[in-house]
């Protein structure tokens, strides 16, 4: 029951209330909000066509009514000012993380944190653990290379110096899921196209820093997380010029063996040294199938031969700046297992058995947690900055939550109808898949994502919701957006952008001080290809119209 549509948010304080800004803020919800049922009310003033500018623009963007779902509503009305097109389901692209977003909220709230658990399956004698270390992700959608570290250290610091078994790595909390990185358009490497997992490291995102290693003369490569699974082939050169691209040409390139098949005992890798320097291979525990599986540990990896290769060709201007590169080129687990095993080694510990993707052993105990930030910031990367695996992490939240794990979609959309039932919303049109926005199949409305924001701003956790927004002409997706014009500052809002969409949805604050809700969902007709220029320009001209103060023609 879930679907796509185009949210446009634009906020700032009205004359004589409380500001709500990127802390939490005191404005207080009004005594009575206006309920559901309120909400869907039309009154008798609600406007059905587009706006005089906006329709004025249409025909020099081969654009016409029909294609556009527009829903603009005061926070303070029971009703809305304009309703053009807006029952009917669109692509909403990534302003449906609102929706996410805001039920996340309300059913996990903004303090929620998710985990990231240490487990021993042994004793820890004289510095040595004599048993199992087993590292259980519970779907952190922000662990960073740096809390990672930290957990290291911590192990450390309790007093484990040596593993003499083996190393697992638990992602059994969430469902793997079936699609591929590249299904949705072809860029398996591109970050906004990782996919979820119980234990998901910096995103599973690899950053490729490149230098002028002045001392060396030469072009520095190291990699963060750093990764002792991986081979790096630096064939860049340094050219002294100017930092212009004719100059300053690098190509980051990556290759992985061929999966063999699983084998009684696991095959060894090499493992380059350090922060992923370019140096003599050492032998290092291979992720792979072990020998003594058992239904209690269900191990699910195979056995892979040879080393992932990193590759680096083209030239560096000596007068540019760093680069930072980022890739997805590892799978979530075995990008965990190489950032762990040179974090490790960095530190001084040492391993004897293997790296393994399994489930956590019956018996292990807690040793160590860490624990993320809490959603309110975490929701902040989603909806300013649009990101789909965060998003789609969030997602999943609400139905290993409601359900139990493991977690997957199906969980997640179940507990988000019933959210919306007993909510007293009715969005039968709606349709969505992931949570992220990242699909053609996501429906929604106009009107129930305005109904939906005009309700969020009564309630409790309003301020932390527009505190993830993108605002207007200053961060996010919107930094760039009608910079320098009196609406600067004054909108909240989320972007959303595909092939065959391009949205906004959020909250505007008017000239007046009156703010409303504000939805458009610009959508492609059969066969066309809409520029997202276009659907700007829609909501350009919109905004405009809102923060004049919404006038009648």
């Amino acid at each position: 029951m879930l679907g796509l549509a185009l949210l446009w948010c634009l906020l700032s304080p009205a004359a004589g209330q409380p500001a709500a800004g990127a802390a939490a803020a005191d404005a207080a919800p009004d005594p009575e909000p206006p309920s559901a049922e309120a909400v869907s009310d039309a009154a008798p003033d609600t406007l059905t066509s587009l706006p005089a500018p906006v329709a004025a623009l249409l025909p020099e963007l081969t654009l016409d009514a029909s294609q556009i779902g527009a829903y603009v509503r005061a926070v303070d009305s029971d009703a809305p000012r304009l309703a053009v097109n807006a029952e009917v389901p669109r692509i909403p692209a990534s302003t449906i993380k609102l929706v996410t977003s805001i039920a996340a909220l309300d059913l996990l709230g903004p303090g929620y944190q998710w985990r990231t658990e240490a487990l021993i399956d042994g004793e820890v004698i004289a510095g040595t653990l004599e048993g199992d270390l087993a590292i259980k992700g519970y779907g952190d959608p922000f662990l960073s290379t740096e809390a990672y570290a930290g957990l290291i250290r911590s192990l450390r610091q309790k007093g484990i110096r040596h593993i003499a078994g083996d190393l697992i790595f638990d992602n059994s909390h969430l469902v793997a899921p079936t699609a591929s990185r590249g299904d949705f358009d072809g860029a398996a490497q591109r970050s906004y196209n990782a996919l979820p997992a119980a234990l998901s490291l910096n995103r599973q995102v690899t950053y490729v820093h490149l230098y002028n290693d002045r001392e060396r003369g030469g072009v520095g490569v190291y990699t963060e997380p750093p990764l002792s699974h991986l081979d790096i082939v630096n064939n860049a050169t340094i050219v002294k010029a100017p930092c212009q691209g004719r100059y300053h040409r690098l190509s980051v390139g990556f290759s992985e063996p061929a999966a063999a098949p699983p084998s009684p005992a696991p095959a060894e890798m090499a493992a380059a040294p350090g922060a992923g320097d370019v140096g003599p291979a050492e032998p290092a525990p291979a992720l792979g199938t072990p020998d003594n599986a058992t239904p209690e540990a269900d191990a699910t990896a195979a056995t892979v031969p040879g080393t992932p290769k990193l590759t680096i060709t083209g030239t560096f201007a000596s007068e540019c700046p760093d680069e930072r590169i980022p890739r997805l080129i590892l799978s979530p687990e075995r990008h965990a297992a190489a950032a762990f095993d040179a974090l490790w080694r960095e530190a001084g510990g040492t391993i004897d058995g293997r790296v393994l993707a399994a489930t956590t052993p019956s018996g292990a105990e807690v040793f160590h947690v860490v624990y993320s930030q809490p959603l309110h910031e975490v929701l902040r990367p989603v909806n300013k900055w649009s990101d789909n695996l965060v998003a789609r992490m969030v997602f999943l939240a609400l139905g290993s939550e409601h359900a139990g794990p493991p977690g997957d979609n199906d969980k997640s959309r179940a507990a988000l109808d019933l959210w919306l039932d007993e909510r007293g919303f009715g969005f039968p049109e709606l349709l969505i898949d992931n949570g992220s926005g990242l699909s053609r199949d996501t429906r929604i409305a106009a009107a129930s994502m305005g109904e939906l924001l005009a309700w969020s701003w009564h309630q409790p956790w309003m301020p932390e919701l527009i505190a993830s927004m993108a605002i207007l002409g200053v961060d996010g997706t919107l930094a760039k957006r009608m910079r320098k014009e009196p609406i600067e500052g004054r909108a909240h809002l989320k972007t959303g952008t595909v092939r065959d969409a391009s949205c906004i949805a959020g909250y505007v604050l008017d000239k007046h001080g009156r703010r409303w809700v504000v939805v458009a969902l610009v959508n492609a007709r059969p066969g066309q290809t809409l520029q997202a220029w276009h659907g700007h320009a829609v909501h350009h001209v919109l905004l405009r119209w809102v923060f004049e103060g919404a006038a009648a023609p």
